[in-house]
């Protein structure tokens, strides 16, 4: 018998710190749940030490690496490929061999597709995602799947005096070809009937995504008044239930589902478990082995 037919896969977590970090906990779960036999284990790396600690990790034989703060774009130069998703946001979070190179990627653009997917219902076509804050996030959710490469627009706040004008790039499905649309400005006083120029047909706009925290009066201008019960709202980074009590309360009113923090853990969480397995586990077990973890 060879022996690399008795060796089990294994995948490192390599942060600092990474105490209180449920990456190796839930990823045990899951493997054990969809019966794949692969390990995780956790490791605290020095600050200046990572390149060193990666180096360990190729020459140990392992077959992936979950990739944690504060290396995550560090780690980028160190592999022999990266996705176009993980060079657009400028982080790689996790990173795979396949025996003779390592492929980096980031899962922020796919758990946002398949967030959105999960929790809205279509009425024949995906409605138009909006990110507010970040154009690159849009372009790695166009990336992540087809439905949504012609359905995402990125919308930028102005700066205090209103200059500020945001060119969004449209990736069509045929090519990764990139072109620019028109400065439109973006700001926090941003209309309804600014927003309804992305609207689809029916006028829906199937998600919004915040990369930073919005507050009351800013999703009052920024959010249409033509939105249907199925849309849904993801605001990316943690933040404290002080700080989301507002939000989720005020979508509430609008009939805009608010996808919980750790709802939207769990989907990048199983995007991340399928690109070193192969598997999809149950996005559901996931977010249980996150609340038994954080005690939420």
């Amino acid at each position: 018998m060879s022996i690399t037919r008795v060796l089990q896969p294994y995948v490192c977590c390599l942060g600092n710190p990474v105490a209180g970090n449920p990456t190796q906990f839930v990823m045990y779960r899951a493997a054990r749940n969809s019966g794949a036999d692969w390990r995780f284990f956790t490791s605290q790396v020095a600050v200046d030490q990572f390149e060193i600690a990666f180096r360990g990790v190729q020459a140990l034989g392992l077959d992936g690496v979950a990739i944690l703060d504060p290396f995550q774009e560090t780690a980028i130069p160190l592999l022999e490929s990266v996705t176009e998703s993980a060079l657009s946001l400028g982080r790689v979070n996790v990173a795979r061999s396949d025996g003779n190179s390592w492929l980096g990627d980031n899962t922020l653009g796919t758990a946002i597709c398949n967030c959105i997917e999960a929790k809205t219902t279509p009425q024949g076509s995906i409605a138009p995602v909006i990110v507010i804050g970040n154009p690159q996030v849009a372009k790695a959710v166009r990336l992540a799947s087809p439905l949504f490469s012609q359905a995402t627009v990125a919308l930028q706040y102005s700066n205090a005096n209103g200059s500020t004008t945001n060119k969004t790039p449209a990736i069509t499905q045929e090519s990764d070809t990139v072109a620019e649309t028109q400065p439109h400005a973006a700001s926090n006083t941003l209309s309804s009937e600014t927003l309804d120029d992305y609207c689809d047909r029916d006028g829906r706009v199937g998600s919004l995504v915040f990369c930073e925290l919005p507050t009351p009066a800013q999703l009052k201008r920024l959010i249409p008044l033509k939105q249907v019960e199925n849309s849904c709202c993801i605001l990316l980074g943690s933040h404290s239930e002080k700080q989301l009590r507002p939000i989720r309360e005020w979508l509430t009113t609008k009939s805009i589902r608010f996808v919980e923090p750790v709802d939207f853990m769990a989907f990048q969480s199983a995007a991340d478990f399928h690109f070193w397995t192969g598997i999809w586990p149950s996005v559901e077990q996931i977010r249980d082995s996150l609340e038994e973890y954080l005690q939420w």
